[in-house]
């Protein structure tokens, strides 16, 4: 018999690593909850990098450091984070790491990430990162919009805590957000319902 938590370690890197692999019936609803903050970073009034801190639900962070710290001290020295990174985060790539950037109505890809790093808050595992658009993106008259959610909805993310959105290397007044609900990008069967971030600058 297969022991349980191998089943659930599999399932936990097929979540990152191969969705296809998982069946209609299991992606109808969450296994993997995330609670996300983002710092918008702008540059001569560009937005040039979005960080993102991503803390996982308690359950998947003792499947993910029970694979990963090795060593058992609560923790993730740099071998340790090294492997999570190339064993389950670097497969993120692939799903646009969960986040939707849209300008002016059009949908914007990131090109790279940086500066990956893990952390372990109340015992729950956190992960930090930059992602970086091909060029800064400059605003102007547009509207931005972020989300975060899994097209799957094996994993349920949304920003929250007590600073959710953060902005930083702008004046205060220049950028407004606030939170909506993004009907218009609800899939198909409306099971999904992504949480926007609507993001306006001035000229």
């Amino acid at each position: 018999m297969t022991d349980p938590k191998m089943r659930v370690t599999r399932m936990a890197a097929l979540v990152f690593a191969g969705f296809a692999a998982l069946s209609a019936p299991a992606r109808a609803h969450p296994h993997v909850w995330v609670t996300g903050a983002t710092t918008l970073h702008f540059t001569g009034h560009k937005i040039d990098r979005v960080g993102m801190r991503w803390q996982f639900d308690a359950f998947f962070s003792q499947v993910l450091m029970g694979d990963f710290d090795t060593n058992k001290d609560g923790q993730f020295d740099d071998a340790e984070r090294a492997a999570m990174k190339e064993q389950v985060f670097t497969s993120l790539k692939d799903y646009g790491y969960f986040t939707h950037l849209r300008i002016g109505g059009k949908d914007t890809a990131f090109e790279r990430v940086e500066n990956f790093a893990t952390a372990v808050d109340k015992g729950e595992l956190v992960y930090i990162f930059d992602l970086l658009p091909a060029a800064p993106i400059d605003l102007g008259a547009a509207e931005a919009q972020l989300s975060l959610f899994d097209p799957t909805i094996y994993v349920d993310i949304v920003l929250g805590g007590d600073t959710p959105v953060t902005l930083t290397g702008i004046d205060d007044g220049k950028c407004d957000w606030t939170f909506s609900t993004g009907k218009e990008i609800a899939n198909a069967d409306g099971m999904l319902t992504p949480q926007i971030v609507k993001l306006a600058c001035k000229s």
